[in-house]
């Protein structure tokens, strides 16, 4: 089953209802899923938290090889079994992340921000698609299995 999820610089403007949100763990636009106690969440990082199951891949983030494969390692080697690996990426950098990410066990979040939702990208299943990016208020995200996200 399928829920929408919300992620934002400025959380205030995320509606209160949101069934979902995706805050960030790190970095200058940090902020907690407190403000949401009824949404299920999983935190983004910027800057390679490795508590944060989700790794923003743009520049000003967690960009490049190295840093993505750090982040992967450093997540598995303090989470272990438990650690799950998800990358948001759009489809211009998606062949830098497959190819960063080759030997990994990991999850697709694909930015689209096209509207359009796609289930699979390039042979690989999408976890969550942002599909839309409403400027200076929030993005909204479809996110396929909602069992992975927290409560």
């Amino acid at each position: 089953m399928s829920v929408i999820a919300y992620d934002s610089a400025s959380p205030q403007h995320i509606p209160v209802n949101a069934a979902a949100v995706f805050p960030y763990s790190d970095g200058s636009y940090a902020w907690s899923h407190a403000r949401f106690p009824r949404a299920r969440y999983r935190y983004i990082t910027v800057r390679g938290d490795v508590n944060s199951d989700i790794a923003d891949y743009e520049e000003g983030a967690v960009f490049g090889a190295a840093a993505l494969r750090t982040w992967a390692n450093d997540r598995l080697e303090k989470h272990g079994n438990h650690a799950d690996l998800t990358v948001y990426c759009d489809k211009d950098n998606f062949p830098a992340v497959k190819a960063a990410m080759a030997g990994f066990t990991w999850h697709l979040f694909l930015s689209t921000l096209d509207g359009t939702q796609p289930q699979s990208y390039d042979g690989m299943q999408c976890r969550a698609v942002q599909y839309t990016d409403r400027s200076d208020l929030y993005d909204m995200s479809v996110v396929w299995d909602e069992s992975w996200l927290n409560r």
